[in-house]
């Protein structure tokens, strides 16, 4: 995560720490963007990730930071985040009522022009509720971190294919379909 320091997963893999990272290096990009009056209605966050669920299951699903995930205070205050700027410039986040109702609202017509983009150029969407406010998966309830702490109004995290689904694979694997995948998303 390119934070101050860089912040370099662990051999092991990620942490819990590199997730919450992610959303306080948005928040601090757009707090700098907003100081030099960039207006923050033109400023959108985009998490792209490949999701891994059953192999029956095929193409893109876009989250939205569904508004009742993310009442109460987030952050963090022990030294492993403290050690950088980005959680030091704002440990703490909170959103009004009407500043979470609004996120879900922009962000859920994003997330419905980056399915019609996709589904323009012929590329693979998740049949059954494409555009979700959180993630289910058995019993589990969540909003990803990416989007619970984000400050940022319109923001989305796109699985674009599901790497279990060998159609969905094999279309990540080629060049042209990256490439149309990332037209798609230029003109949502």
């Amino acid at each position: 995560v390119l934070t101050t320091p860089p912040f370099l997963a662990e051999e092991g893999g990620e942490t819990a720490v590199a997730v919450n990272l992610r959303w306080y290096l948005a928040n601090s990009v757009y707090r700098r963007l907003v100081k030099t009056g960039v207006d923050p209605d033109k400023i959108v966050f985009l998490s792209l990730h490949a999701d891994a669920r059953h192999p029956s299951l095929r193409g893109a699903m876009v989250y939205v930071p569904g508004a009742t995930f993310r009442a109460g205070t987030m952050g963090y205050t022990s030294s492993a985040y403290l050690r950088f700027k980005e959680v030091r410039e704002q440990p703490r986040v909170s959103f009004s009522s009407r500043d979470r109702l609004r996120s879900e609202a922009v962000s859920r017509k994003l997330a419905e022009a980056i399915v019609k983009a996709l589904k323009k150029v012929d590329l693979p969407v998740q049949p059954y509720q494409p555009i979700r406010e959180r993630v289910i998966r058995g019993r589990q309830v969540w909003l990803p971190a990416v989007l619970r702490g984000n400050v940022v109004p319109t923001k989305v995290l796109l699985e674009m294919v599901n790497l279990n689904n060998p159609d969905d694979a094999a279309l990540l694997r080629r060049a042209a379909d990256r490439n149309r995948l990332a037209k798609a998303l230029s003109v949502a």
